[in-house]
């Protein structure tokens, strides 16, 4: 049984059941599967518990800014695409499944899921291991996490600044440690490529691709406040802490990802087929 088979017919919060029909959806050709955090949290338990340690499972978090790498890279489109588990990242996802009549669950961002994970690993003895950052970040993060989960096995971690495609020394550490969560923090698009390309050969049971989740974690930034966060304003507040870095996400990202759902639901197909081939004509 695979990822998707897995979720058919769990009950989320509210008591409806995932479908074919309504727990799948695409956003500007990226796969998004439209559960909740319970159903999720059902796949990653259900896997852990039968899968054979030949292919761990692969979850990713879509947010606008994959979506727009995405549109520029079909490498990237298919890494995501066919990953097992892809769950819907940020207040801009939210707003787009209203604009289009597909309204999302709801926002599965890792800095809000993965401590779930944690808690149930915890609580389940799972093992865990930590990929990415940089050296004093892991480490503090690796602190923070085996603090506020003090029976958790994190059995390794490993700062992810590592020469691109020499991977055998990290692969070979995950392999002898067997965790049964690897968090891959490495930034879009690296982190989904390193996860699709390493995922069959890593003795694991899933791999979770976490972005900035350590940063947070090891307290680098802040999280928004509540209030913030509930309206769909957090991204506003990561600007506030990071602007050299996520200045394009706001000012471009976003408002492009946004004119592309409007034209998607107000413009006929017809008319947008029309445009894009007049485009690529000139």
């Amino acid at each position: 049984m695979n990822a998707w088979e897995e979720v058919q017919g769990v009950e989320h919060g509210s008591g409806v059941r995932a479908s074919s029909q309504n727990a799948r959806t695409y956003f500007q050709g990226v796969r998004i599967d439209n559960v909740s955090a319970q159903q999720a949290l059902h796949v990653v338990e259900t896997h852990l518990a039968n899968h054979d340690r030949r292919n761990a499972l692969r979850v990713f978090f879509p947010n606008v800014h994959s979506i727009h790498l995405a549109r520029q890279d079909k490498e990237f489109l298919s890494c995501i695409n066919e990953a097992d588990l892809l769950l819907p990242d940020g207040s801009g996802l939210m707003i787009a499944g209203k604009i289009l009549g597909r309204p999302i669950v709801e926002n599965l961002n890792g800095t809000d899921f993965i401590p779930k994970v944690l808690q149930r690993a915890e609580e389940r003895g799972w093992s865990v291991y930590l990929f990415g950052a940089l050296p004093h970040i892991i480490e503090e993060c690796r602190n923070r996490i085996q603090a506020a989960h003090p029976r958790l096995k994190i059995v390794g971690h490993h700062q992810g600044h590592i020469p691109e495609g020499e991977d055998s020394s990290i692969i070979a550490d995950i392999n002898e440690k067997a965790p049964n969560i690897i968090l891959v923090a490495l930034g879009s698009p690296l982190q989904e490529k390193w996860v699709a390309r390493n995922a069959a050969k890593m003795n694991a049971g899933v791999c979770f691709a976490v972005g900035g989740l350590f940063d947070f974690l090891a307290g680098k930034y802040r999280r928004a406040p509540v209030w913030m966060r509930r309206i769909g304003a957090e991204f506003i507040y990561r600007f506030v802490q990071d602007p050299r870095s996520k200045w394009r996400r706001l000012l471009i990202e976003q408002p492009l990802f946004l004119m592309l759902v409007f034209g998607e639901r107000f413009i006929p197909r017809r008319a947008r087929s029309f445009s894009n081939r007049s485009t690529k004509g000139n």
